[in-house]
């Protein structure tokens, strides 16, 4: 079998069995890996009541076909299980070096369930799996922790590690994955769910390479497509992701004071070109990875000044930027890197953030009462919070809670203020301004990401409208559920293959794997994968009620910019379910019909 080991590792840190699975090629192009492999596991092994932080749920590290292969972007694992945050399926794609190592350990996927009485790290080599003593890490930041256990694992070994924050048990906690440009699993409370099995790392080893059906034609027909790579890439290789801070700020897209705007107008001061001008200190890659997109930096005041860091994603800016109204950019970098060491989502750590100072403007709490301050504006003040939040001191304890669990403490009209989908705060890419966002949030298995279906930027005048979308998202939902199922990084695919599935990124996998998927394959097999995460859902009490938007979004259109006048109220959010609904073979309701699982195979 080329392309997969078709071995799973099997690990219940309660009993302390230990086993292995094996599946066949059949099995491996039904659900490629990755995203799909981990869906599968959960959907057959974790009960539909589970508790997140129970022993019941399971964390699954998973990797792909044309993982450790040349494949641009193929160093990218995928994490998933039910999310503490949302209570829903979750999966989380990150960089670093970890899942390169995971493939070479010869298991395509490591299913974590139970929880261990004790601080554990779990060492996996191509024998199986060891559980180690962690009382001597607990406490530890992510880095620190990393590094010691590298060090004492010795050479070829790579780690991923949670930090106070997952210990803690905060429902926004990450896991930060080793490698010369770390990656988080960053989203949906992956970090919290290994702290609650206390679980404090796991470390990988091994020499097993990935057997390819033609390793050579693979080689030359990228080499081929390099220049493709470079040129659409070329904005990302020089600045990475914050080049599209001006970007997006220039289509009135930029969401500002917790949305109520969506132009910054200091966006300027903490844009992809004044971070590098001003604040780069070197490039950085992924493993194997020709685009480069990624970048460190030094602030030049602040608890790391000087230190040289990882550069904060545009998503980052976004939240601990712009939607504090915060043009602070050393305040970024130190908010960033504090999110890293300590575990934290800086997605949900900043929106939560904003969404608090808001409902404080507003005199829906007080000060008094939150226990604390929380202003807009304030660099300093932002990071001293994220600090407290991940260690739960005093008004810390509060906002780790994320903000939906807030505006539900809160009440009154706190709930208009909410910036969130099923419970996960909204990424970067406005809900109101992108017609298709208004989509894919509400049907994505996440919710607020904007990794289930991807922003599709236009020039404010020229709107798409909404009648477009439904076909837009359903077919987008097929290429980012086969992508995180292959497993290949967002960016090398749509800079280098496209922004949909197509021939070009097939041939790549069948270089690897020796089959001949064609496109209508490719589009079953995101369609498969993504019933199968909405079918874990609906096991656990989802439906058409959880696929809404914020009150703003839906009520309140964008005052002023290039996008003014943009919302999506309730009756087009109606008319897009209903038609998605139905491309996708679905009821009213939203709940995969028996016919469509039987089409796919799911039933």
């Amino acid at each position: 079998m080329f392309g997969h080991h078709g071995e799973i590792l099997k690990i219940n840190l309660g009993s302390g069995d230990i086993s292995r699975e094996q599946f066949d090629e059949a099995f491996g192009r039904k659900f490629l890996g990755g995203n799909g492999l981990a869906a599968k596991l959960i959907y057959d092994n974790v009960p539909a009541d589970a508790d997140p932080l129970g022993p019941d749920n399971a964390l699954v590290f998973a990797v792909g076909p044309v993982t450790d292969t040349p494949v641009w972007g193929s160093s990218r694992g995928h994490a998933a299980a039910i999310s503490p945050q949302t209570g829903l399926f979750a999966d989380s794609n990150f960089g670093g070096k970890f899942a390169v190592i995971q493939k070479r350990t010869g298991f395509d996927a490591i299913f974590i369930n139970g929880c261990s009485d004790t601080p554990v790290y779990l060492l996996i080599t191509e024998d199986g799996a060891e559980v180690k003593d962690a009382a001597w890490l607990w406490g530890k930041d992510t880095e620190a922790a990393i590094d010691a256990l590298i060090e004492k694992e010795g050479s070829g070994a790579m780690a991923v590690a949670i930090g106070p924050a997952g210990e803690n048990l905060i429902p926004f906690a990450n896991i930060l994955g080793g490698g010369r440009r770390p990656g988080s699993a960053g989203r949906a409370g992956m970090g919290a769910v290994m702290g609650s099995k206390n679980l404090k790392a796991i470390v990988v080893k091994g020499d097993k390479r990935t057997e390819m059906s033609d390793r050579d034609g693979l080689v030359s027909y990228l080499r081929g497509r390099l220049s493709v790579l470079q040129e659409n890439g070329a904005a990302l290789h020089n600045h990475g992701t914050p080049i599209l801070v001006n970007i997006i700020n220039g289509k009135g897209m930029l969401c500002t004071h917790n949305n109520a705007r969506e132009t910054f107008d200091r966006a300027e001061e903490i844009s992809g070109e004044v971070m590098r001008q001003q604040y780069w200190d070197k490039d950085t890659t992924c493993h194997g990875c020709p685009l480069a997109c990624g970048k460190n930096v030094k602030a030049k005041e602040g608890m790391f000044a000087g230190k040289s860091v990882k550069m904060p994603e545009y998503e980052t800016i976004y939240a601990i930027g712009s939607m504090l109204d915060n043009a602070d950019m050393n305040s970024i970098i130190n908010g960033n890197h504090l999110c890293d060491l300590m575990g934290l989502d800086t997605i949900s750590m900043g929106v939560t953030l904003s969404f608090v100072a808001e409902c404080i403007e507003r005199g829906i709490i007080s000060e008094a009462d939150f226990g604390g301050a929380v202003n807009f504006a304030d660099g300093p003040g932002m990071v001293e919070l994220i600090g407290k939040t991940a260690r739960k001191e005093g008004i810390g304890a509060k906002l780790a809670k994320g903000s939906q669990r807030l505006a539900r403490e809160f009440g009154g009209d706190a709930y208009k203020y909410l910036y969130a989908v099923k419970g996960l705060e909204i990424a970067g890419h406005s809900a109101r301004g992108l017609r298709g966002m208004s989509l894919s949030y509400p049907t994505s298995t996440r919710g607020g990401s904007h990794h289930d279906g991807r922003p599709k930027y236009v020039m404010p005048e020229s709107d798409p409208g909404f009648a477009p979308q439904p076909e837009y998202i359903q077919k987008n939902q097929y290429f980012t559920a086969f992508g995180d199922s292959m497993v290949i990084c967002r960016f090398t695919a749509e800079r280098g293959f496209g922004t949909m599935l197509n021939d070009d990124l097939a041939r790549a996998l069948n270089y690897v794997t020796g089959w001949d998927i064609s496109l209508g394959e490719m589009e079953q097999i995101g369609e498969r994968v993504y019933n199968l995460e909405r079918m874990i859902n609906t096991a656990r009490g989802a439906s058409r009620k959880d696929d809404t938007l914020p009150y703003r979004v839906m009520n309140e259109p964008i005052p002023d910019g290039p996008a003014k006048g943009r919302y999506c109220p309730q009756e087009e959010l109606d008319t897009m379910l209903d038609e998605y609904y139905a491309l996708r073979g679905w009821s009213p309701d939203g709940v995969p019909s028996d016919e469509k699982l039987v089409e796919l195979g799911l039933k």
